[in-house]
């Protein structure tokens, strides 16, 4: 139950009726009837009888309560309400709340109705001033000037109003209420409001609110995540990436340069090659840089480090830093990292192309037990085990330390495959050497069979004809195998370095060298990948080709005297 007054002239009076009925089938008593005592004095009661007041049963009583303002002041809405007592069951007190406005001639104009301060610099304190002008016949007041609860902080009244934050203005006359903001806080969001506000006795403003804003200029702003990158357990000869997330979180462009790995990581960490080195961020983008890690190196330590840096353009954080770490998981022992050769005359030799002048470090000669035949090919295992071949298809093990040869349980000719050269392949995926062999019944013939040998068992298991021909081969730690034919006999020019597919034997990539030509038959050679390059033992001599440029041959060695006819490395070699 409520009765509301609405606006009324100070000096006027207003009276409205409140009807009390009893539809019960008793007599009613009516006691208390009072304006509350909490309620306004502009609220008063005009009792029709003494008390108590008895209403028969279906009849009605009517109580006359007035609203008189006695002046145009503050607050401009009053409240109180009627109570009383009654004998009626469940309605012992009775309460009607009012409501009444006092009506002013007060015009009240305010200008403008929301500030804006724009683009603020963290520091600065700039200020704004609310207009309000009288346009009425009678005063006008505002009250209760505050920033109200929920604003942001930086905003305040920049000259206080004083005490009871009231403003009194005649007719004509204009007041104004400062406002301030402090830019201080750099944290997001950037773009802060709140609100100024105010009541009034303008009857169509009493509540009056003014809608602040500002936009905090924290210039760059940049943040990077993860702040330190660890690539954890890599296989060996594998290369993984991860991705570095720059974002900037202030209100201009971040100019970020410089970036790179620095000087003294280890050189197995690189930056993408497409990654931009210097760049600008936008306010609210992101971009990511992405590192690489290239486990290529089996020597110890197997723990690598590195640090990443780049200027920021952030005058608070100029430059940024994240740490770099990651461990190679090998089974490889340092030994296993060279290539070995061995010569028709049985020399074993270890051969270091690390040196800018590549040398042969002669170890002994071989004595492969009841072995009256000469070297035909070679391969090497991560644990610096050699595997060497001969001509009557008998497969040895060999102590690369020592060159202590001894007989293993191979049975030759398996599938025709007398003479063959070798290979380890590195398979990734699987973190897996599979020993890869090609050839046939003999040299001579331009046909070739790819197979593999199993471990520990040796058993040979053949996939299909190499269609490239006759080739020796050498696998890498990154799961290529590749084949060097060598042009033998002729002058035609066709010693091709091939890759081939090790699941069919196909060419998948072919190149040819005018410059390895040999007249002679019984030219012998090989050819291991080590160091990014690819190193052939021919007629004498030794080459290198890039594998980056393998259409270019260079010349290390020339006229060594060394027959080579098989090389081996494992592919703990290093990839670069």
């Amino acid at each position: 139950m409520a009765i509301d007054f609405g606006a009324v002239l100070p000096g006027n009076m207003l009276t409205r009726q409140v009807r009390v009925a009893n539809d019960g089938g008793a007599v009613c008593s009516l006691s208390g009837i009072a304006i509350g005592g909490d309620s306004s004095g502009w609220f008063t009661l005009s009792v029709v009888a003494p008390e108590p007041i008895a209403v028969p049963a279906g009849n009605a009583v009517e109580l006359s309560v007035s609203f008189q303002p006695d002046a145009a002041t503050a607050p401009f809405v009053r409240t109180g309400a009627l109570v009383l007592s009654s004998d009626a069951p469940g309605q012992a007190q009775v309460a009607v709340s009012l409501t009444g406005k006092v009506k002013s001639t007060c015009s009240l104009d305010v200008s403008p109705t929301a500030i804006d301060f724009g683009s603020v610099p963290i520091g600065a304190s700039p200020t704004s001033a609310v207009t309000l002008t009288n346009y009425g016949t009678g005063p006008c007041y505002a009250d209760g000037i505050v920033i109200a609860p929920g604003s942001d902080s930086q905003f305040y009244l920049s000259s206080p109003v004083p005490a009871p934050a009231q403003l009194s203005l005649a007719p004509g006359q204009s007041g104004t209420v400062s406002v301030g903001f402090a830019a201080s806080d750099r944290k997001s969001p950037h773009h802060r409001t709140g609100q100024l506000v105010m009541s009034s006795n303008d009857s169509d403003k009493p509540d009056i609110t003014v809608a602040l804003a500002a936009d905090i200029e924290v210039g760059c702003e940049l943040a990077w995540t993860p702040t330190q990158v660890d690539f954890g357990n890599v296989m060996l000869n594998t290369v993984i990436s991860a991705d570095v997330t720059l974002s900037n979180g202030g209100t201009s462009a971040c100019g970020i340069f410089g970036l790179a790995i620095t000087v003294g990581s280890d050189p197995d960490f690189t930056l993408a090659g497409t990654q931009a080195r210097s760049f600008s961020l936008a306010p609210a983008a992101k971009v990511t840089i992405r590192v690489l890690f290239t486990a290529a190196d089996s020597a110890p330590p197997h723990s690598k480090s590195g640090t990443l840096v780049f200027q920021t353009g952030d005058t608070q954080n100029p430059q940024g830093q994240i740490s770099l770490s990651a461990d190679v998981s090998t089974v490889c022992i340092e030994a296993s990292r060279w290539i070995y050769t061995v010569d028709t005359a049985g020399m074993f030799s270890r051969f270091d192309p690390s040196t800018p002048t590549p040398t042969f470090n002669d170890i002994g000669i071989l004595h492969c037990p009841g072995q009256s035949k000469t070297p035909n090919s070679m391969a090497v295992d991560q644990n610096a085990v050699a595997w060497v071949s001969y001509t009557d298809g008998n497969l040895f093990k060999v102590d690369t330390s020592t060159a202590k040869c001894e007989a293993t349980g191979f049975v030759p000719d398996q599938h025709n495959l007398l003479e063959f050269g070798m290979g380890f392949v590195f398979d990734p995926s699987t973190g897996e050497d599979t020993l890869y062999i090609a050839g046939g019944l003999d040299y001579s013939s331009t046909h070739s069979t790819l197979a593999t040998i199993a471990f520990p068992s040796l058993v040979v298991t053949p996939i299909g004809p190499v269609a490239a021909g006759n080739a020796e081969l050498t696998g890498t730690g990154d799961g290529q195998l590749w084949g060097f034919v060598p042009d033998v006999g002729s002058s035609s020019g066709r010693s091709t370095l091939v890759r081939i597919d090790p699941a069919t034997g196909k060419t998948l990539e072919s190149y040819t060298y005018s410059s390895l030509i040999s007249l002679t038959t019984g030219t012998d050679w090989a050819v291991k990948f080590w160091g990014g390059s690819f190193w052939i033992f021919f007629n004498g001599s030794v080459y290198r080709v890039s594998r980056d440029s393998s259409a270019t041959t260079h010349t290390v060695l020339s006229g060594t005297g060394r027959n080579v006819v098989g090389a081996g490395v494992s592919t703990c070699a290093p990839l670069q």
